[in-house]
């Protein structure tokens, strides 16, 4: 720094001889005589010029040291950004590079100025490459392609290429960005997906052939607790009768359970069909059928009228089985219970609900209300919970969503939502 900066004041001494020689030259010629007043104002003048000259000097090397140091900080910014940065020309021949883009093809920059990044490209992909040179060069816009790349002893190099024409359109700027590790992702995410269906599938034919093995034995055996309890109720004692009633009820739920699962694991499989249907009618219908199996029970119902929907009606006839007779059968041993089933606005959203002011539960334990075989803290009432599983599943089949509300002593209320 000191070298220039005496190279820099020589060179400003040697101006103002020369300045003040030409001066003095010029005066000669016109005749002019100096004074010595004269010469020492001059002399001042040149002094000052001289100062001057010397500021700018400083300033301008600042300015030089101040434009070198952010042009190496672009150097490193542009040499070792994550991505790579390349000039084509409309031929597709490399003109300039970052050390990042050559890393990405492992080849050394020097090496790569001049030479066609085409050949650097799997050959199934220089079609895709090729198209995008031409959309940049015509449309003057920023075009976007995905391509595989050759990488000598590597695994194939996907990279995504962002490139736009320059101002002069003799050129074009490319951003090129390894995404090796996505589409890596993306063909594990396809290749387990795809082992997860073919899982699914075979557990769900397993669970529906199993499920139908099972109802022949059951079959066989409720209808021997018939026979036996009506051939043989002479002989039979009494806590032979209740062991035999024992047998038969098990029977009983266990064909309820093979019948829940059998609806669950087919909801995923079932082609929807789409009508429009009256779900007031449906209720009207179920409320009937319970009142009509225990005629005792003092359960009273309240259905709005006119409630419609549009989906697979059988599928909602299990939906409003599976949320009133779960109403019916936590509720319908306490006195004045209602049932209602109606419909209102959640969120701007039309939304049905099955309500009761039976027991409720413990919202605390509201995520186990729709995933099988789980139960919820403090209810007796014997249940399996697939049941609501099932209804979740064709809620959401048909694009809606279900949740409930309860609070202990205070009913429960199960929204959802349809077309």
């Amino acid at each position: 720094m000191t070298m220039k900066h005496d190279i820099t004041s020589g060179k400003a001494v040697e101006m103002r001889q020369r300045a003040e020689e030409q001066l003095m030259s010029e005066m000669s010629e016109q005749g002019v005589r100096r004074t010595e007043y004269e010469t020492q104002r001059l002399l001042h003048e040149l002094q000052i010029h001289q100062i001057e000259l010397e500021m700018q000097n400083t300033e301008l090397r600042q300015a030089r040291d101040e434009v070198e140091t952010v042009l190496e900080k672009y150097n490193d910014l542009y040499d070792f950004a994550p991505v790579g940065y390349f000039t084509f020309d409309s031929e597709g021949m490399i003109r300039t590079l970052n050390l990042t883009g050559a890393d990405l093809l492992g080849i050394e920059r020097s090496l790569l100025l001049g030479r066609r990044f085409r050949q650097f490209v799997a050959e199934k992909a220089r079609p895709a490459f090729s198209g995008l040179l031409k959309k940049v060069f015509t449309c003057q816009g920023k075009e976007v392609c995905e391509i595989e790349l050759l990488k000598e002893g590597q695994s194939p190099l996907f990279v995504q290429i962002e490139a736009v024409a320059a101002a002069s359109g003799q050129e074009c700027r490319a951003v090129i960005i390894d995404i090796s590790a996505r589409i890596q992702s993306d063909f594990d995410l396809a290749a387990r997906a795809a082992e997860l269906a073919d899982a699914n599938a075979d557990l769900e034919a397993f669970n529906y052939s199993v499920s139908h093995d099972l109802c022949t034995p059951l079959t066989t055996i409720s209808g021997y607790c018939q026979v036996l309890s009506e051939l043989c109720k002479e002989q039979l004692d009494e806590s032979s009768k209740g062991y035999i009633q024992e047998i038969y009820e098990g029977t009983l739920r266990m064909k309820r359970l093979i019948a829940s699962l059998l609806d669950f694991s087919r909801i995923k499989r079932v082609n929807i069909r789409r009508e429009v249907f009256d779900l007031s009618d449906i209720a009207e219908g179920i409320a009937a059928e319970l009142k009509l199996e225990v005629p005792d029970n003092r359960v009273s119902f309240q259905i709005a009228e006119g409630i419609t929907g549009r989906g697979d009606i059988e599928l909602w006839r299990i939906v409003l089985d599976n949320l009133i007779g779960n109403a019916w059968k936590y509720s319908g041993n306490c006195e004045g219970t209602v049932i209602a089933f109606g419909v209102t606005e959640v969120d701007g959203e039309r939304a049905c609900y099955v309500q009761d002011n039976g027991p409720g539960f413990d919202m605390a334990f509201a995520d186990r209300l729709f995933v099988p075989f789980q139960r919820i803290p403090g209810i007796s009432v014997e249940g399996h919970g697939v049941g609501l599983a099932t209804v979740e599943r064709i809620v959401k089949r048909h694009g809606g969503r279900i949740w409930a509300k309860s609070a202990l002593g205070k009913g429960a209320t199960f929204f959802f939502t349809l077309e």
